[in-house]
């Protein structure tokens, strides 16, 4: 598709155009573009190109991932270039952020949502309507595409998501029960812990969530949005490719100096809380920024937070970044002192982000027990959760040591009863070979 050309708008702006050439992808900015109207923090507005090999990571950002891409290469391929400046073509007006990228000469008018997200909520089958809601956008104005069968997803974060033009409807598959309860809770825990959290809302069967986009001001105007793996830069499927050395690196280049300890202060409680509920998929593009301007660049809402290590197949999953080189759930010395050494945190910040962590999960526990007697089919993950959260407050503990913890019975505290998974968590070994069969490698 050499020559093929997107015209790149942020808001209402044209401000220039990605070209797909021979060996490399050329995004240039207009004449007279405002420093302000910015496409991203690697690539403020100048006369000169910026020239990549691959595509842009931060337009690789918004590209269609996991069970998202897989189905619309498989119902769109015979009809339509499906390679990745395809996909941004057909998918660049209905994206995160307020970059917007439409094939030269159309307008960057946002596909009208048909989701009545109050309808589908209430509905007796979430999951299916919204995964018939997914196929029949992605088809939408595809002659010709005929019916395929909906691909299982093959990694924890390949859920299925329909974006509206004010919420985010996630749901996930039978062979992962109770996944958008799992996550409404987690949200939970860290709206609890004073982080700043969209509105979140669960379907009444409990299979499908909605979250408010976060990319949204206050008065609806847009804002920009970043996400540590572009930042990087590292293409999107490099995103498991990084350390919590990084988040604070590009912490500290991008937040003005003002505002750095508050979001320092943030984005330690999310490391801590992605450790305390085990949230094994916390990779790059699960951190983020957002801004209008350089002036107030700062950390982004949470989203993405799930106690992924409670389902079978991901129970021996670990961190997905690394700390000192290392990925072990048990790393409360080490957590303390990259707060104190990369995020210049004093040890009472660090207390008490702990201990708003430990709160939190305490309060949101009984809500856990709530919904595993709403939802039976929810009632084995619900405890699977709680002793996951349990052992996780062990593993932000200063003195914490892998496989030395003793986990207070947050389960038993509960009243819920049943087979102890203590003995299968053990035989998992959650610390197990890095380049085992179900380590982070392997995804």
């Amino acid at each position: 598709m050499s020559g093929a050309t997107l015209d790149v708008y942020v808001n209402s702006r044209h401000v220039g155009t990605l070209t797909e050439e021979v060996g490399q992808y050329v995004f240039t900015y207009l004449p007279d573009v405002p420093p302000a109207s910015l496409v991203s923090l690697l690539m403020p507005v100048r006369a000169a190109s910026y020239g990549w090999k691959t595509l842009h990571p931060f337009f690789q950002m918004n590209l269609p991932e996991g069970f998202q891409k897989n189905l619309m290469i498989r119902r769109l391929g015979p009809h339509a270039d499906v390679s990745d400046f395809g996909l941004l073509a057909l998918t660049g007006a209905n994206t995160i952020g307020r970059v917007r990228l439409v094939p030269r000469g159309a307008t960057p008018e946002q596909a009208a949502s048909k989701a009545d997200m109050a309808a589908l909520l209430a509905s007796a089958d979430s999951r299916d309507n919204l995964l018939q809601l997914l196929e029949g956008g992605v088809a939408e104005g595809v002659s010709g595409v005929m019916p395929k069968a909906l691909v299982r997803p093959d990694h924890l974060d390949s859920k299925a998501t329909v974006w509206t033009d004010e919420f985010i409807l996630k749901t996930g598959f039978e062979d992962l029960p109770g996944l958008a309860i799992n996550e409404y809770l987690c949200l939970d825990v860290a709206r609890e812990a004073g982080l700043e959290v969209p509105e979140a809302r669960l379907s009444d069967d409990g299979q499908v969530l909605a979250v408010r986009r976060f990319d949204r001001n206050a008065d609806g105007g847009m804002l920009a949005v970043e996400d540590y793996c572009a930042l990087k830069p590292n293409d999107a499927v490099n995103k498991y490719k990084g350390s919590l050395e990084d988040l604070a690196k590009l912490t500290h280049t991008y937040v003005p100096r003002a505002a750095l300890k508050d979001n320092a202060r943030r984005l330690y409680t999310l490391i801590l809380l992605n450790y305390a509920i085990h949230n094994a998929d916390a990779h790059l593009k699960n951190f983020a920024l957002v801004y209008t301007n350089l002036d107030d660049v700062r950390l982004a809402p949470v989203y993405d937070v799930l106690s992924g290590t409670v389902y079978p197949r991901y129970a021996t999953q670990l961190p997905a970044l690394t700390l000192q080189g290392k990925r072990v759930w048990a790393s409360g010395s080490m957590l303390a002192t990259y707060g104190g050494a990369r995020l210049g945190l004093s040890r009472a910040d660090m207390d008490e982000a702990r201990e708003r962590i430990t709160g939190a999960v305490h309060k949101v526990a009984p809500r856990v027990e709530a919904y595993a007697k709403s939802h039976p089919a929810f009632r084995e993950v619900a405890k699977g959760m709680l002793d996951t959260w349990a052992a996780g407050l062990e593993d932000i503990l200063p003195n914490a040591k892998p496989g030395k913890t003793a986990p207070a019975p947050l389960r038993a505290q509960m009243g819920m009863s049943g087979p102890d998974t203590k003995a299968r968590r053990k035989e998992a070994n959650p610390y197990a070979n890095a380049d085992g069969p179900f380590s982070y490698k392997s995804r």
